[in-house]
């Protein structure tokens, strides 16, 4: 039994669907770490989207970029349209040239402030100091003492022409909008395959629960046998003893697998966004049909469709526009301006004045200042470039390798359906040999371990094949909450003897699992 897949820690974390078992189980009872509500309510899978897309923190910032870029656009349209700013100071000064201008603004200037008074008193009444009053400097004017002024300014702004400066910023925060809008969608359909994968993984870790308790029930059936033929004298106490063993070592991977469920319940919570103590029943049966065409027909859908790829475009758009935009530093920039001010020593509005103008500037000069500026643009571009083409390899790589994978898978599915009847049959046969005497208690146990061995193997071939056609709809840029389908359980009983003959076939199907 030690090289039992049942025994492995990988079938302990895989999550698959319904596994299809002929052999009656019992029903599960209570599960270990999470307790069963009698008032849980039935979960779809597309309500589990819907959950994830609007409670998940992936897409919260996913739309916190959106906003972003959206703001950008609106900033950068702003810039193409006339400022008008409002402003008010107040200042102190006894510097000769600001004490005058402030006068000047408010409308004091006198002829005293230019020393009139003293040249006349230093000429004299005949005005014979004349050379002399003429030589003084006048301490009104040179020493006006402290002065004060407030201000209040309306000043409009128009800008003219930016060089394309402001035109290559609009452009590109449009390109970083749709970026954006192509991140979200991606985002999106990363957050649905992991809503899929945790639904499926539910129903996983509940078929591996089915294959356990078979195990458990059949260990027990050997104990229970190899004991009766001892007392009978049949066999000897080795076989008992080796049939305790093995019970115990079946009822501790069992106890493992109802742990790995409760496990796999707390995962769909968490990418849902809910908390850990709402409970939910698994209600349906997850179908994704098979991607039509051929390998190069779904790597050319990739390359159209994948919005990782799209996003990447995009990137590059806003990176040409960035350079456009860097380029815009050795044209000249023309704005126009209009201002009024008013001027007064005390609080108030007083002393209107009014100041129009146009403004040239072109930078001629700067040492390397701008030409570093375009360079570094683009070598942005160049970069964004580079990340296209490594995308677009990773993406043809995954695509190859996921198609051929989704295909073993199916092939693998019908392979493992099949052994699972043959390895039942092997195991009738021998427990029979076993009851007349001519096999021994490992033959039996070896015999039951490949049975075991081919139902895990058979959740996770449906498991593989849910999660591969998934991740296929995915790169091609196609897995939305339409293309997920689902057929309703007709049973909430937690006994795989009471489900419908679909959820235990061949195909994609997830089966109930109550929490």
């Amino acid at each position: 039994m030690k090289n039992s897949v049942l025994a492995t820690t990988a079938f302990l974390l895989i999550t698959a669907q319904s596994s299809g078992f002929s052999q009656t189980l019992p029903a599960l009872g209570t599960q270990a770490g999470d307790t069963k509500s009698q008032n849980a309510q039935g979960l779809s899978i597309q309500q589990a989207i819907q959950n994830a897309l609007t409670q998940n923190p992936m897409m919260q910032q996913s739309q916190a970029m959106i906003d972003e870029a959206k703001g950008a656009i609106k900033e950068a349209s702003g810039n193409r349209l006339p400022q008008l700013d409002l402003s008010f100071g107040g200042m102190a000064s006894n510097n000769a040239l600001n004490v005058f201008g402030m006068k000047l603004n408010q409308g004091q200037a006198t002829f005293n402030d230019f020393g009139v008074q003293q040249f006349f008193q230093e000429a004299g009444p005949t005005f014979s100091n004349l050379p002399g009053a003429s030589s003084n400097p006048p301490d009104s004017l040179n020493h006006p003492g402290w002065h004060h002024n407030f201000q209040t300014s309306l000043k409009l702004s128009v800008p003219i022409y930016n060089g394309g400066k402001i035109s290559g910023m609009k452009s590109r925060a449009e390109a970083l909008l749709r970026a954006a809008q192509s991140g979200d969608r991606a985002a999106k359909q990363q957050l649905i395959l992991q809503v899929v994968t945790a639904y499926a993984g539910i129903d996983a870790a509940h078929a591996f629960v089915k294959v356990t308790q078979q195990a458990v029930e059949a260990a027990k059936s050997y104990r229970d046998l190899s004991n009766k033929m001892y007392l009978q004298g049949v066999v000897s106490k080795s076989d008992l003893l080796k049939s305790e063993v093995n019970l115990g070592d079946i009822q501790l991977r069992h106890q493992q697998a109802l742990d790995q469920l409760a496990d796999a319940k707390d995962g769909l919570r968490i990418v849902m966004g809910v908390p850990r103590n709402q409970h939910f029943e698994i209600n349906e049966l997850i179908r994704i049909n098979k991607l039509s065409g051929t390998l190069e027909e779904a790597r050319n859908l990739a390359l159209r469709n994948n919005p990782q790829i799209l996003a990447i475009d995009q990137q590059i758009d806003a990176a040409r526009s960035g350079v456009s935009s860097a380029r815009s530093v050795y044209k000249p920039h023309v704005n126009l301006m209009a201002q009024q001010d008013w001027n007064s020593e005390n609080l108030g509005i007083k002393n209107d004045s009014y100041t129009v103008g146009a403004v040239l500037n072109w930078k001629i000069l700067d040492f390397g200042a701008r030409s570093g500026q375009v360079d570094r643009a683009v070598a942005g571009l160049n970069a964004t470039q580079s990340k296209q083409q490594m995308a677009i390899n990773t993406l043809m790589s995954q695509v190859g390798k996921t198609w051929r994978a989704a295909q073993l898978a199916e092939y693998r599915l019908d392979l493992k359906k099949l052994a699972i009847s043959q390895s039942e049959e092997a195991t009738r046969l021998e427990k029979l040999r076993y009851a007349q005497g001519i096999s021994t208690m490992t033959n039996l146990l070896q015999t039951q371990a490949e049975l075991d061995k081919s139902r895990a193997e058979y959740v996770q071939a449906q498991y593989e094949l849910i999660l591969q056609r998934a991740t296929l709809l995915m790169t091609t840029g196609q897995l939305e909450p339409d293309t997920i389908s689902a057929t309703q359980l007709a049973t909430q009983s937690s006994d795989i003897n009471t489900l419908p003959a679909s959820a235990r076939s061949v195909d994609l199907s997830v089966s109930k699992v109550s929490q």
